[in-house]
Parts: structure tokens; sequence; C-alpha cells
């Protein structure tokens, strides 16, 4: 009897575990503030966005800090169902599938003003940009516009070693998340934060997704579920999710 009540008493644990791991779902995201981060209050924006979400789905995400480069390949080899933020892009949905909007990101082009300069930056296409020294990171979605426009790029790793390059002039331009540049020019600038100017022209105003793995287990059944408890997220008023301007794709049959 008593080795029936411990057996038992086994199962009922490794139960419970069980449920409790299937009810985890993990995510990658990185340091992207405001949106993304583990320094900020609910991790930032967007993933208080993602926790009301797995909150109505009645499951509970477990969030992971990675490195941008590892967040795409996590997901795109099945070791997290997710990561966040990220814009649609062709190249990318080759690898992985998308989740609604829960977001809008606008991009705008950063130049400094150092001293008496006072050179002004105009285009009216991605093509006009060809004269000027351009910043960009490694992996980002403008990676394939700029290589269709043909222009010459200074690839680093992260936006803020591209920023202090913009600050020594070794770089004219800088396409950056507005808000993201903004906390960046506040934090590792704040002595010369009025010689950080903005084109007028953004270089994309696009809606911000879930990027979801293919090879995950039951991904596109929870890829189904996490977007209709996000409708009703809407519908209910818990997200608000503004309107910008993007591309779309459904995911694969």
């Amino acid at each position: 009897m008593a080795l029936k009540k411990y057996c038992l008493t086994v199962f009922m644990v490794l139960f419970i575990a069980s449920l409790s791991n299937a009810q985890s779902i993990p995510l990658a995201t990185g340091e992207w503030i405001p949106y993304s981060s583990k320094t900020l209050s609910n991790y930032g924006d967007f993933t208080a966005r993602v926790t009301v979400v797995f909150n109505a789905m009645g499951l509970r995400p477990e969030y992971r800090f990675y490195p941008w480069g590892r967040c795409f390949d996590s997901v795109e080899k099945g070791r997290v169902w997710a990561a966040f933020p990220y814009s649609y892009t062709n190249e990318r949905a080759e690898k992985v599938w998308f989740s609604d909007a829960l977001s809008c990101s606008k991009t705008v082009f950063f130049h400094y003003a150092a001293g008496n300069d006072s050179k002004q930056y105009h285009y009216n296409t991605l093509e006009d940009l060809k004269p000027y020294r351009i910043g960009g990171v490694t992996g980002y979605y403008y990676v394939p516009l700029f290589k269709k426009a043909g222009l010459s790029i200074d690839y680093v790793n992260k936006e803020i070693y591209a920023m202090e390059k913009l600050k020594l002039g070794r770089i004219d331009l800088m396409p950056v998340n507005e808000l993201v540049g903004r906390h960046l020019i506040k934090t590792h600038f704040p002595d010369c934060i009025d010689k950080f100017k903005i084109l007028d022209k953004p270089l994309t105003v696009n809606p911000l997704r879930l990027i979801v793995s293919k090879d995950y287990p039951g991904s596109k059944e929870l890829l189904v579920k996490f977007n209709a408890a996000l409708k009703t997220c809407i519908e209910k008023g818990l997200i608000t999710v503004e309107t910008c301007d993007g591309n779309y794709r459904d995911i694969d049959d």
C-alpha cells in the first residue's frame, strides 16, 4: 500500500510538472528600449503587449533575452516558439512565420550637426542617398532595401556603435527607430542632444510583429490562437495598435 501511494505521488508530481511545462512558452527578445529590455517595467512596452495576449490565451510566456542574431537563430531552429519585435521582409518570411501586428515602428535617418555644420540632407528615393556615408546594423529589415537601391552601407552589430560613428563624423546618416534613437542619444550623448537631427522623410513606418518558428512543436496552431487572442484583446481595448503602413503575410498552408 505504501509503495502504491508513493508511486501515485510520484505520478501526480510528474503530471503536474508536465502541465506546468506545457503552459510555459519560450520567447526570445533583446535590448531595444523602449520596446523590450530586461531593465524596464514589464520588460518594455512591446513585451507587455505580448504578456497581455498570453494571459488571454491562458498561457505563460517565458522571456529569454539574447543578442538579436541569436533571437532569429533560436526561432529558425525551433529552440523558442517566437521572437520579437520584428518587421516583415520577404527574406525572413522564407524562414519564419509572422504574427499579426502588435505595434508600429517609425524608422528615421539621424544625422549629426557638429560645430557650424549646416549640411542639409534631402531625398525622395533611396537612390538619392548614394553620395552619403550611411550606417546600419547587420541583419536588420532594411538590409535588402539598401542592397536593392545600390547603397554602400557601413554595417555594425549594434545601433549604439553606429550612433557613435555618426557623432564622430565617420558616417553621415544612420537609420534608427525614432524612439530607440532618441533613447540612445539621451543615454549616451546627453551633452549634445540638440546636435542630433532627423530627416523629415522617414525611411519606413512598419508594423512590428512576432517572428514565429516553423519547427517548434504545435507552432502553427499556437500562432492561430495567438492572433485570435490578440484580436480579442484589441476589441476589448486591452491593447491599442497604432495604424501604420507595411506588408502582411498569412501563415503558409
